[in-house]
């Protein structure tokens, strides 16, 4: 009993360790490097809901509206900061990490610390997690689906987490009932007010009631399909790539249902005091957990109802643009055509992106896939195994190629490289329990080192996998020129700021308080304005025809490879260091 007692304590001692790890590694000075071209544009995206509250889904960008309607609530309840965009995104990453914890049952103890270990200190995980884009809330919610699954073959009660989680969805789907206060001719805003709050204590006892009802039902049987089907909807609403990991993933199950019907396994039984689920992950467990056709019927009807209600919330804007469920659908038709034209990268490229920073988990999950499909004992391992392995491949074989989409796969590259090491560490055999430590203190002294090198040392270093065309840091000194400018010229946020480069993004999102930033990305004539930002390069003589009378260069500042912007300031307010086009450029 104490010994059992100690496991336990040290099991929760060493997982709050990783997850503290993973807190800091993903929130700390997370300001530290500039917005990246998407970041900015899902920034634009952001400010206009957050300031108009509009957000129309468009296929052709080939994402969908999730995150910005996350960033929407962290932003109303934190501000709208470059702090605050990315802690919404950043916070899925610690999530992840807690979750991995929780799969002891099918990973072992020390798999699924080792596992949530590499999870919180894997470069690229902690990069993309540092970053206010879709990929890690995307990767979340693969990960949450086959949680719950698991969780429904268990039978196990729903625990309180998974309710409040439920209700949370619930709430946030009953929202668009809010519009209908728009459809009287209210002139009172203190009586809008009043008649949100009475519909939101409407909503609340409708919420609780379902909630009832839904816990009643075979002591919460539908808890977790609920949760499944809901974020799948939130699955394919972040990204139309989840189709992809879905599809890997029931290959997968008829993978390992061949396999195990055509092979016993070899390593049978040549482990210590196995601690991994004695639950048999399969269609007679499933039977088991669905008695009759009728539990069948509402099982799968609730789901399907709560997956399209989902999904059509998201991609309608809470009913307010209802075109965004027809472009849900068209969006795949744009998806397949980018997948061919954009990006394009050879066969071989997520593999020697991997190998940059990240070999020891490559090696790692080759040798976990290889115990799992030789012991053949393991479903899940067999399931995760095959869930890394399909989706390398799949995104190796389709010609569109960015760093961010390896986060799909490397996912359960960490889960079967946690399951590797716990199949070491339980060995009978010292040599294979002692070789398992070293193995593990090795890839996580390398992980961690080379995460803290691209996270804070070489973040914008485009020879490191995942800097991808990423902002130079010398950008937010221009940024914070600007802002010193326009303080000199006396009116602050007020100042005029033409950007006449046709390269510009992520400066939206750092002008989005200067009233008077305009954004022509062509050579215009002045309007006497306190600042012009301009292209170094294709637009110099323009440049020097058009302002050299007015206004002095503050420098040059690169904005990305191979794009470098020029920083014009009017003379009456340039500093005296600030140069002519004559110094400047030589004309």
């Amino acid at each position: 009993m104490i010994v059992d007692w100690l496991k336990d304590r040290w099991y929760q001692a060493t997982g709050f360790l990783i997850l503290m790890i993973s807190i800091v590694f993903r929130f700390y000075d997370l300001e530290l490097k500039p917005l990246h071209h998407d970041e900015g544009v899902n920034g634009y995206f952001l400010t206009e809901l957050f300031t108009k509250g509009i957000y129309r889904y468009d296929p052709t960008n080939y994402h969908g509206p999730t995150l910005y309607y996350i960033a929407l609530v962290f932003s109303k309840l934190f501000g709208l900061e470059t702090f605050v965009i990315r802690a919404s995104v950043a916070i899925f990453g610690v999530l992840m990490v807690s979750l991995v914890l929780s799969l002891n049952r099918y990973l072992g103890k020390i798999g699924s610390l080792a596992a949530a270990a590499f999870l919180a200190v894997t470069p690229g995980m902690v990069y993309i997690s540092r970053y206010f884009i879709h990929e890690t809330f995307f990767v979340f919610c693969s990960l949450v689906i086959v949680l719950c699954v698991l969780r429904f073959l268990e039978g196990i009660e729903p625990s309180a987490f998974a309710v409040l989680t439920l209700a949370i969805i619930c709430f946030v789907c009953f929202l668009p009932s809010l519009n209908a206060i728009y459809l009287f001719p209210i002139q009172s805003e203190s009586v809008a007010t009043v008649l949100k709050i009475l519909i939101l204590a409407f909503e609340s006892v409708i919420i609780y009631l379902i909630l009832r009802s839904i816990l009643d039902y075979k002591n919460g049987q539908l808890v977790y399909p609920l949760l499944s089907a809901s974020f799948l909807a939130l699955f394919f609403a972040t990204k139309e790539t989840a189709f992809i990991t879905i599809g890997t993933m029931l290959i997968a199950l008829l993978c390992i249902w061949v396999w195990r019907r055509l092979y016993g396994g070899m390593l049978e039984a040549k482990s210590l005091n196995d601690d991994l689920a004695p639950i048999e992950l399969g269609w007679t467990t499933l039977k088991q957990r669905i008695k009759s056709r009728n539990d069948a019927f509402i099982i799968l009807g609730a789901c399907f109802v709560t997956f399209v209600y989902v999904s059509a919330v998201f991609f309608s804007s809470f009913f307010t643009y209802p075109h965004g469920i027809i472009g849900a659908i068209e969006a795949y038709n744009f998806w397949a055509r980018t997948g061919v034209k954009d990006h394009i990268g050879e066969t071989s490229l997520y593999l020697k992106w991997l190998w940059k920073l990240e070999y020891p988990l490559v090696l790692l999950a080759f040798l976990g896939i290889l115990i799992a499909f030789l012991k053949a004992k393991h479903k899940f391992a067999m399931f995760v195994a095959l869930w890394a392995f399909g989706l390398f491949i799949a995104y190796s074989l389709i010609p569109y190629k960015t760093p961010w989409l390896i986060l799909s796969f490397l996912l359960p590259m960490c889960l079967i490289s946690g399951y590797a090491i716990n199949e070491m560490a339980r060995s009978r055999l010292k040599t294979f329990r002692v070789f398992g430590g070293l193995l593990f203190i090795f890839a996580f002294a390398v992980l961690t080192y080379n995460a803290y090198d691209l996270n804070f040392r070489r973040y914008d270093d485009d020879s490191l996998t995942y800097v991808y065309a990423h902002t130079r840091r010398p950008f937010l000194e221009m940024v914070r020129k600007i802002d010193y400018y326009a303080e000199k010229s006396g009116k602050g946020r007020m100042a005029a700021v033409d950007i006449v480069s046709p390269e510009y993004w992520p400066l939206p999102w750092y002008l989005r308080d200067y009233e008077h930033a305009s954004f022509y990305g062509r050579i215009v004539d002045i309007r006497n304005s306190e600042l012009i930002i301009a292209e170094k390069g294709k637009q110099d003589a323009d440049v020097f025809r058009k302002y050299r009378a007015n206004y002095k260069i503050d420098g040059i500042y690169p904005l990305r490879p191979g794009v470098d912007l020029i920083l014009l300031v009017r003379k009456d307010i340039a500093d005296e260091n600030a140069k002519s086009y004559e110094e400047a450029f030589g004309f």
